[in-house]
């Protein structure tokens, strides 16, 4: 009974996508589909979008609803694979955009109250790091450090995480006499399109050994950005379809390349069967074509049926 069940089960499960696959709303449901089925699976693993995204493009409409046109499987996997960038696009970068500004420090605590004035503006925009020192914390008189204000790359989904630059930073402020603090700030414009990261270092201009220099960086905060909310979805967007278009191509690539052996391996089989069937026209002794007849009109073989051949106990006759 439960195998049945388990048949009735799967020939219900064919039959739907045999209507499936002649309906018009073949592709959409295709795209529908794998868009859903990829989005669950990557709600478990992110980081495996780009495996994940081209094999079920590939097997959701070949093996679940027995699709064979390689045509609509291109349209269907580069479809989803660009609805999927997008999505997944919008929702990186609402996170990025929506983060607030924090205060960084250092873990020793010589740096401490790191800012911007700004996160967002334009490649016009002047942005103002500030960052306070304990010169007690430090151990170092206040004529031999120096305070940088560095930025790197901001770490996105198809933007590179990097170094940029580092701005010098000068005091503002003489050093409080009760906690000895320092102030100092720079002023940074001119940057490039791009999302940023910012967080601030101080290195002792003392040596320690033969050339070093002991350095204090504080945490990793994000900002400036100079890069349109827009334009960043599309860098997002474009680089992970592409990457994730090249292995689907590959894998369909691979399909195509099964199908037209599977082909060959068949035309092989009819030809060879075609001339079998062929060869039982011609006469065995003399060559002569029979036509059908089961005499031959040169030499006078006559083709004796196979059921005669034998006895009844299966021994030649």
């Amino acid at each position: 009974m439960e195998k049945s069940g388990e048949r009735s089960l799967l020939g219900i499960i064919n039959e739907k996508a045999r209507k499936v696959r002649r309906s018009r709303y073949s592709i959409p449901i295709y795209i529908l589909t794998v868009f859903f089925a990829s989005i669950w699976l990557i709600l478990i693993n992110p980081c495996l979008m780009n495996i994940l995204l081209p094999i079920l493009a590939i097997l959701v409409p070949y093996k679940l609803y027995d699709e064979n046109s390689l045509k609509k499987l291109l349209v269907v996997g580069i479809t989803a694979i660009i609805l999927l960038a997008f999505t997944m696009g919008s929702y990186h970068v609402g996170i990025l955009y929506d983060q607030p500004a924090r205060q960084l420090r250092s873990g020793p605590g010589a740096l401490q109250n790191g800012t911007i004035d700004r996160i967002y503006g334009d490649s016009n925009t002047e942005f103002r790091f500030t960052v306070e020192v304990n010169l007690t914390k430090v151990g170092a008189a206040r004529e031999d450090i120096t305070l940088y204000a560095n930025i790197s790359y901001a770490e996105a989904e198809g933007i590179r995480r990097e170094d940029y630059e580092g701005y010098e930073m000068s005091p503002v402020n003489d050093n409080d006499d009760e906690n000895d603090i320092m102030k100092y700030e720079v002023v940074v414009s001119g940057l490039p399109e791009r999302l940023f990261n910012h967080y601030f270092s101080l290195r002792k201009d003392v040596p320690i050994e033969e050339g070093d220099f002991s350095w204090e960086r504080t945490s990793l905060g994000f900002g400036p950005v100079t890069l349109e909310r827009r334009t960043a979805l599309g860098m997002i967007t474009l680089q992970q379809s592409f990457s994730t278009s090249v292995i689907f191509l590959l894998g369909v690539g691979l399909l195509w390349l099964k199908k037209r052996m599977d082909k060959s391996i068949v035309e092989s089989t009819e030809g060879l069967e075609e001339k079998e069937e062929g060869l039982e026209d011609y006469c065995p002794d003399c060559g002569h074509l029979l036509e059908g007849k089961k005499e031959c009109d040169r030499c006078g073989w006559i083709k004796e049926p196979e059921d005669e051949m034998y006895d009844d106990e299966g021994e030649p006759g």
